[in-house]
């Protein structure tokens, strides 16, 4: 039912205005806070963008079988704007290990349009419960999770041909950047911290062009809101993007400056509640 549809027939213009500015004030806000989370945690914003726009969706009168997968694609769409400005910093502050890049990206690409097949192919309240399932567990594991240590392993992404497409699939199909995969794989695999989220934000974008990719291909004309183009919302892309651009810095300075465990068994709270709320 869309927002504000109780309000009497002759405040229509006045109604429609109402519903626009809040809807564009939503994207913004979660453009800000997944940009933010983006450089802080390496984990793209798509934790919170895919609930979030598939809630925006379905006031708009979208059907699940359209929401779910429409907000997954633009998902991983505005990543394409976010994961290039939490790049540009992360390099900046010489965290971006690029050696290990060059191998790991071009294998999350290519599992994130397998990703994107199988999301297209799954009925949207599957793929709602999907994203539930694979976003509490990685909340039940942040908030849950021990200090990290301090590497003792040579740092290299070893058996990034095996990890790299099953971690760019799964990320693809449930809309995220792939950080809550990566960074714990590389962390496995001696890179400290900091370096692995920065590597993991590196990561996002080969996951997010893959995932575009599979959805514009395989999706094109299988939706029908409007204002979009396949499973891309376009409203959500620029206004979702552009405030995500502006919001990864942020992410970026605090990453380098609060306690990590904290912040992670805080937002893995909230991610559990988030999947809790999606699953219903």
């Amino acid at each position: 039912m869309p927002i504000y549809s109780a309000i009497p027939i002759h405040l229509a213009p006045f109604d429609r205005f109402r519903q626009v500015l809040f809807t564009l004030i939503l994207l913004l806000l979660t453009g800000l806070l997944a940009g933010v989370l983006a450089g802080l945690l390496g984990i793209g914003g798509g934790l919170v963008i895919v609930p979030a726009l598939t809630w925006i969706l379905l006031t708009q009168g979208a059907s699940p079988d359209v929401a779910v997968p429409m907000a997954v694609a633009t998902s991983l769409g505005t990543m394409l704007m976010t994961s290039a400005s939490a790049i540009w910093f992360h390099d900046q502050r010489g965290g971006v290990d690029w050696p290990c890049v060059g191998r790991l990206a071009p294998a999350v690409g290519i599992g994130a349009l397998i990703g994107a097949w199988l999301a297209v192919l799954m009925p949207g309240i599957w793929l709602a419960r999907v994203f539930a399932v694979i976003a509490g567990l990685i909340g039940l594991r942040m908030l849950l999770a021990a200090a990290t240590g301090v590497a003792t392993r040579k740092p290299w992404p070893r058996g990034w041909y095996l990890f790299g497409p099953l971690i760019g699939a799964v990320s693809a199909m449930i809309g995220i950047g792939g950080g809550s995969f990566n960074v714990p794989y590389l962390a496995r695999n001696g890179y400290p911290m900091v370096r692995a989220v920065a590597i993991a934000s590196t990561c996002g974008w080969p996951i997010a062009l893959g995932g575009v990719v599979g959805f514009l291909v395989l999706g094109s004309g299988a939706a029908s809101q409007p204002y979009s183009w396949g499973y891309i919302y376009l409203p959500g892309l620029i206004a979702i993007g552009l405030a995500g651009m502006l919001g990864a810095p942020a992410g970026v300075a605090l990453a380098h400056r609060l306690p990590q465990q904290r912040l992670k068994r805080v937002f893995g709270l909230v991610l559990i509640l988030v999947a809790l709320r999606m699953a219903w």
